[in-house]
């Protein structure tokens, strides 16, 4: 499936964000196989979250080298239907790879930019978004997009970091880039909804009417 592209060119950080995905993207294709194991764990508590039953029809935004849609797709079975999408098109290649390998259903991929979904009104029973959200500059106007797409009674379910304190990994990383190359802001966009509850009441400013979070 070939969906074309759409793109928010209206806030200035924007064309940024696109290029410096599309400047990883070749790493994370490396890294997405070893790193299955841990998506994995990942992705069960967001697919869950997202309520995404067999035959159910779901979005996944921020998708990079595949996931969670591959895991998605295999949840929905054949007669659901997952689209994995990402900003940048280059980012998709690893999960366009990952996709021909897999054994039964497998999502498709569209580059899409989701404060601009190309997608009808109320097209998905479910919309996910695993790390994502927060690198999004207009992130309001993307969850009303993620909202509009939606069918009513349909569920968005998003995940990301909490407090930096509270998290052994990135602070080591942070502190040795930082040992390095100076204290840049690299990492603050990662804890941008950190606050318990910060992204709930985003949403509901969305217009989301039922929201809720839970720490993992």
């Amino acid at each position: 499936m070939t969906i074309p592209a759409r793109h928010d060119t209206t806030h200035p950080d924007a064309a940024r964000e696109r290029e410096r995905w599309a400047a990883s993207s070749d790493a994370w294709d490396r890294w997405a196989d070893p790193m299955a194991d841990l998506a994995d764990k990942l992705n069960r508590p967001l697919l869950d979250a997202a309520g995404l039953k067999e035959g159910h029809r779901l979005l996944d935004l921020a998708s990079g080298a595949g996931e969670p849609a591959l895991s998605a797709a295999r949840r929905a079975g054949t007669d659901g239907l997952v689209i994995g999408s990402d900003i940048v098109p280059g980012m998709m290649a690893g999960a366009v790879r990952r996709a021909r390998g897999v054994q039964g259903p497998a999502p498709a991929f569209a580059a899409a930019d989701m404060t601009a979904l190309p997608f009808a009104d109320a097209t998905f029973d479910g919309v996910t978004c695993r790390f994502g959200i927060m690198f999004v500059p207009a992130a309001d106007a993307a969850l009303r997009e993620v909202r509009r797409v939606l069918r009513p009674g349909g569920r968005a379910a998003f995940m990301v970091w909490g407090p930096r304190a509270g998290n052994g990994l990135f602070l080591e990383i942070g502190d040795a880039v930082a040992d390095h190359l100076g204290e840049d802001g690299s990492l603050e966009p990662l804890f941008r909804y950190a606050e318990p509850g910060l992204l709930a009441e985003t949403m509901r400013a969305a217009g989301f009417a039922d929201t809720k979070f839970r720490r993992f």
